[in-house]
């Protein structure tokens, strides 16, 4: 290659060619760049991947790479440096130092949710009461000394109930239909749920709030996410 052109800025994280290893070796500017595209390279990979890269952190990586197509012939080491540390500490901050989003329940409740609602998913014959809510409220609390409050849902069919055991201890199970899909809602006496939110178990939705009467309420089942804690929401007289 010309002596005098330099070596772009993306050519220099990767393997050069023979010419471009060339010109680095005689050309003090590349030269540097090449050392400090190679620690830049070195420094990210072995940040420990905590969490995916945000969309903040991937725009300001972009605008550090436009930024730097037309500052680099122009730059010194130095500026170099100070940029490729910058992009550095955002990656930290935004990639590696923020929290984890803490799951609405532990994995083995979860799945054993999830197991549960495929093992009765479309079969109504297993049913043990159906009727109208008041009906399905009052069978609760007369076998389990509890009763769900399940209030009238939009767009979704009641299908009927049953006792079931989850974490150790009886909980209301009652089945929804919405949109062509079967979704099992638990009504369950123990404060499982550590946060409003969803996790996926055995291939199942599975969504948790705290239940405002005491206890939790769960729902499990494969509508999108934002669908099913609206329904757990609005479940809930």
């Amino acid at each position: 290659m010309n002596r005098h052109e330099h070596v772009e800025n993306e050519a220099l994280y990767d393997e050069l060619t023979l010419a471009q290893r060339d010109h680095v070796a005689l050309c003090t500017e590349c030269a540097q760049r090449h050392r400090t595209a190679l620690a830049v390279k070195t420094a990210v990979a072995a940040l420990p991947r905590e969490a995916p890269a945000s969309a903040a952190v991937l725009a300001l990586l972009e605008a550090k790479a436009a930024e730097s197509r037309w500052r680099w012939p122009r730059q010194r080491p130095w500026f170099a440096l100070a940029a490729a540390a910058t992009v550095l500490a955002a990656v930290y901050l935004v990639v590696v130092s923020q929290p984890r989003q803490r799951p609405p329940m532990n994995h083995e409740l979860a799945q054993e949710i999830a197991l549960d609602h495929l093992h009765y998913e479309n079969n109504s014959n297993a049913a043990e009461i159906t009727g109208s809510l008041g009906q399905i409220d009052d069978f609760f609390a007369q076998t389990i000394k509890r009763r769900p409050r399940l209030a009238l849902l939009e767009a979704a069919n009641v299908v009927g109930g049953k006792r079931c055991r989850i974490g150790g201890e009886w909980s209301a199970l009652i089945w929804l239909e919405r949109a062509g899909r079967w979704l099992s809602l638990f009504s369950m006496p123990q404060d499982a749920i550590a946060s409003r939110g969803c996790m996926r178990a055995a291939g199942v939705n599975v969504c948790g709030v705290g239940d405002p009467h005491g206890g939790s309420r769960v729902l499990a089942g494969n509508l999108p996410e934002p669908e099913m804690l609206r329904l757990l929401d609005e479940s809930m007289e």
